[in-house]
């Protein structure tokens, strides 16, 4: 917003300079980003917030400066002449003569209130010298004293206005309606562009003539021809100005000041100051007013405690300072019963002030938010249940955990794009999509890690870190069903390995595999639930056939592992193999034990024996490691798979395993013959068993 320096001292006076002046509008939230020189008169250019639509106009930024110096404001109704010239305005009278015109709404929630004012025999020429050097200040271009006059009183008081020439008008009808299928204007720009129906327009009896609230059509527009006028002024629906705005591509003055709307009752005066301006500078006649639709509401009132108030801004304030400064802002108040507080009528042009807060800010802003002390705020938490804190501690211990095992937390969208779900094979009924994304890379809601994870993987490998471990605790949500009424949220794990893992005992480091996955998921889950993990063999949309499994704890399954397949790596870009795991904390909170007692170290030596056998590929090392646990009883004190081995010697279809097993009994030294029978016992489960055959 241009606002030239000289203009707003017409409407208040005021001994500030422009930088002083900029600088106070500064601090109270009309940022001043420059001063300019327009032939040799200063021009501040106000950057105004959206919600700020009172001060996109020059009366607006008046009334700020009004406030801010305690001056009175002297808005151009208040003052005899209509120019800075000095000159009378004309007579404004109608005329005997009768000069029909037809307006009507048809559509009232896109127009509520509309004025058509006809005036006749005026004479179009260029506008006065002092006009038009008031408008290049404010960037705009000269065209005749009749449009000018129409920009002059929207920069003046913020009300977009249209002058139409009425003998080009058909009937003399002008309609307010939406437009029709197939219909088209060519607007003062020149452009020839195609309507829809949800767009607003002002029509003749037969044409659309204007696209409503943003610009007018060069079928109507005044030339030097016009003899008669209709003068528009209109209060149209923010949300159809914005929206046809955008779909035409079209913005302009008018939009701009539609779309954060306009004052109700300025739309009256705005009209009547056009009036004013075009009979004094075009001569003429008013032949009629036309003004139909909703009159303007009444004072929007708010309740505003000072006790309240004083709590917020950190200050004591007493009800009379309140009412001062407020008055100032052209708020009506007056003392309320309810609790001594105090009763404000908001202004009309003042829409962005509907709740008590608003006005907190309006009276933090008058006092000037660097002079308000600095005060820490008292404030009652809201305390979670047991249940939710002890939820919350256990999900931070987890990450605490995670990170203790190496792997670094990655954070990612909780929303992401349909190929990516696709993808991951979660597409279809089991996904949530969001009603109104902001893009196609965020319509649906994750229902597993796995799409983010990808996401921070690819991007690691892509800046050439090939040895990463990451994790994640995030929130999923899955769709409801027939079986599950409604959607599921549930915070889950998410693990992916690929490259080589950390530095082992012979300083190289290991690749990652499943078994390295797998031994990750064991120290995980022991640690948090004090409980043993076990896998079984199971399909999954982003692995290969049997290169994923089921993860299980105490009988249930609590996630899934294993290897991302060769599809969804050459889909992800990802130039290495990588392994994955997803685990459900809430599965694993519901198994979760009591950690086991410190134990003493143990005051007797193990007997160490090795047991490696060859087995079918068919058997399940977890059936293994239980039948060596169960054959070996209590004596048994640590048992560690150190080799699998696959190729010759061993046949095809078969594997190799070799067993480090210490036994120990915490009472006494175990004896080599004690160790042997139990060794010996192990090897005939294993046998008899799981059809081994000892090495």
């Amino acid at each position: 917003m241009r606002v030239p320096f000289e203009w707003l001292k017409e409407y208040v006076t005021m001994r500030l300079s422009p930088e002083a002046l900029a600088e106070r509008l500064t601090m109270v939230g009309l940022e001043v980003t420059a001063i300019e020189q327009v032939e040799g008169e200063p021009v501040l250019n106000l950057e105004i917030t959206p919600n700020r639509a009172d001060c996109l106009s020059i009366i607006g930024v008046a009334r700020e400066v009004a406030a801010l110096t305690s001056q009175p404001l002297k808005p151009p109704s208040d003052r005899r002449a209509a120019s800075p010239g000095g000159t009378k305005p004309a007579s404004s009278r109608p005329t005997a003569q009768a000069l029909r015109a037809v307006v009507r709404i048809d559509d009232r929630h896109g127009c509520e209130h509309y004025i058509g004012r006809l005036i006749k025999e005026v004479r179009v020429a260029s506008s006065p010298a002092w006009m038009q050097r008031r408008l290049v200040a404010c960037g705009v271009r000269p065209i005749n004293n009749v449009v000018d006059v129409t920009n002059y009183v929207l920069l003046e008081y913020g009300q977009p206005l249209h002058a139409f020439d009425f003998d080009r008008l058909s009937q003399g009808t002008l309609r307010v309606r939406r437009a029709q299928a197939g219909e088209s204007l060519t607007t003062l720009d020149g452009v020839a562009r195609s309507l829809s129906a949800d767009m607003l327009v002002i029509a003749d009896a037969a044409v659309p003539i204007a696209v409503a609230g943003v610009m007018g059509g060069t079928g109507s527009e005044v030339t030097l021809q016009t003899r008669t006028l209709l003068v528009e002024s209109a209060l149209f629906d923010p949300v159809t100005v914005r929206r046809t705005a955008r779909k035409l591509g079209l913005a302009s003055e008018s939009s701009y000041r539609f779309e954060r709307g306009v004052d109700p009752q300025g739309v009256e005066t705005a009209s009547a100051r056009a009036a004013t301006l075009i009979l004094e500078l075009a001569g003429g006649e008013e032949a009629a007013c036309y003004d139909v639709g909703a009159k303007p509401l009444k004072r929007v009132g708010v309740l505003v405690d000072a006790g309240r108030a004083s709590r917020w801004l950190g200050t004591p304030l007493s009800p009379t300072a309140i009412r001062t400064i407020l008055a100032k802002l052209s708020c009506h108040v007056a003392s309320s019963e309810a609790g001594g507080a105090l009763h404000v009528g908001v202004p009309s042009f003042r829409r962005d002030l509907t709740q008590e807060v608003d006005l907190y800010e309006e009276v933090a802003r008058a006092i000037g938010y660097d002079r308000l002390p600095s005060t820490i705020p008292i404030a009652s938490l809201t305390l979670r249940s047991a249940e939710e804190t002890a939820s919350y501690v256990r999900a931070q211990s987890l990450r605490g955990l995670c990170a203790s095992l190496g792997l670094t937390e990655a954070i990612t969208w909780s929303l992401i794009a349909a190929d990516e779900a696709a993808a991951v094979g979660c597409d279809g009924d089991g996904t949530v999509r969001v009603a109104n994304p902001l893009s196609q890379d965020h319509a649906i809601v994750r229902p597993s890690l796995l799409a983010g994870l990808l996401q921070a993987l690819r991007r690691n490998l892509s800046r050439g870190r090939t040895d990463i471990a990451l994790f994640e605790v995030g929130r999923v949500v899955r769709a409801q069903g027939r079986i599950v009424p409604e959607n599921i949220e549930c915070l889950q794990l998410g693990v992916v390995l690929s490259g080589r893992w950390f530095p082992d005992w012979t300083g190289g480091k290991t690749p990652c595999s499943f078994w390295l996955l797998k031994g990750l998921l064991s120290t995980l889950v022991r640690r948090f639930c004090g409980c043993e993990l076990q896998t079984a063999h199971a399909t999954h949309a982003w692995s290969d056939s049997g290169q994923s499994a089921a993860v299980y704890a105490e009988g249930r399954v609590v996630g899934v592992a294993g290897k991302l397949s060769r599809k969804l790596r050459e889909a992800c870009e990802l130039s290495q193999d990588a392994w994955y795991a997803e685990l459900a904390v809430g599965e694993l909170e519901a198994i979760r034990r009591a950690p086991p007692p410190l134990l003493a170290p143990a005051a007797f030596p193990p007997v160490k024996r090795d047991v490696s056998i060859i087995l079918d590929d068919r058997v399940a090392f977890d059936e293994v490691a239980r039948t060596i646990r169960e054959a070996a009883g209590a004596l048994a004190d640590r048992i560690e798979l150190i080799d699998r081995f696959t190729g010759a010697p061993v046949p095809p279809g078969k594997h190799s395993l070799t067993f480090a097993i210490e036994y120990r009994d915490p009472s006494r030294t175990l004896t080599a013959a004690e160790a042997d029978a139990a060794h010996q016992r192990i090897a005939e489960a294993l046998t008899s068993r799981c059809g081994a055959a000892l090495r």
